[in-house]
Order: C-alpha cells, then structure tokens, then sequence
C-alpha cells in the first residue's frame, strides 16, 4: 500500500505531516488520510512526491513493497549499482556572490527543500561555493543567504512552485 511506504518514507526523513503537506501543496489532514489508506492518490500528486523524495515515480511505485535504502544522513537514495551511480552522478557547481553574508547553503528538490541546505564555502572575495553530485534530470533549488530563500541571480531558467513564487531550476545531461 503506497500510503503506508509514504509514511515510512516520511519518518525516515524526520519530515512532519505539515511540512510534507506544505511542499506538495496540499493539507496535513490529505497526507493523514493518503497514509490511512481513506484516500487515493493521484498520479499527479505522486509525481510530487516522486521529486519530494528524489526518485521517479516508477522507482517509487515499486519501492513501496520494499524497505528504502538510505545514505548516512538517513535520506532515501535511489536503488542503483555502484558502477551505475558512478557514471550517472554530475558534480555541479553553485556559487553565489553575497560578500556581507554571514551563512550561504543550497536547497532544493534534490535536498527535499530542507531548510538548513547544504552548507556553501566562502572565499576572500565573498564568494560562496559547493558542489553537489546530481543525476541527471530537471531540478528546482534556492539559495539559503542568513535565513533569506534567494534565485540564483546567475540563472535565467526558473519554474513557479505550489507556494506562487519562483524556484531557479537546472537540467542536469546524461
């Protein structure tokens, strides 16, 4: 029952009934009723939930008759052989100039919108830097500058999310 996996999932990542229901734009009570089994999903809703937990919808339609795999920080990571993960991964890179920032991290769908993110490093000039491994795909992120949500203001490309504002996206190649 895909309810059930999504609770599980949901737990796993420490996220909250509320926080999930707010990045899919729907209610707390929806995900209570979705993970009881009193209300179906729709497929479109399942898409989000596929991009919420960084997976497809295949990946996540069958994970839901299996345990999750997780990494060290306790997050679901797609099933894949070494070799395959290795050849898949793209190191890309974010930088942001924000020189009077006191704390710059990166968030997104692949992070789960995480509010901490992923810590930036900055350099002499007041730049901040870091990199993540990204498969290929389409992804939407923001920079965290001192506990303000920023566009990447090196990025054009930007998609609107559930919440009416926008997200930069980058489409990572094969």
């Amino acid at each position: 029952m895909i309810g059930s996996y999504l609770k599980r999932c949901r737990k796993i990542r420490n996220v909250t009934q509320t926080e999930l229901a707010q990045w899919l734009g729907v209610s707390r009570q929806a995900i209570s009723m979705w993970e009881s089994g009193k209300r179906e999903l729709k497929v479109t809703t399942l898409n989000k939930i596929a991009k919420v937990f960084n997976v497809t919808l295949e990946e996540l339609l069958k994970m839901q008759h299996q345990q999750p795999d997780l990494n060290k920080e306790g997050k679901m990571v797609r099933r894949t052989t070494k070799t395959k993960a290795k050849t898949m991964s793209n190191k890309i890179k974010f930088s942001l100039t924000a020189p009077e920032a006191g704390r710059v991290a990166l968030t997104g769908d692949f992070k789960a919108w995480d509010g901490q993110g992923i810590p930036l490093k900055k350099d002499r000039k007041g730049n901040w830097k870091g990199e993540v491994k990204l498969n290929p795909g389409r992804y939407e992120y923001k920079f965290i500058v001192d506990d303000q949500w920023w566009l990447d203001p090196n990025n054009t490309q930007t998609a609107q999310n559930s919440f009416g504002s926008l997200n930069s996206v980058i489409e990572v190649g094969a």
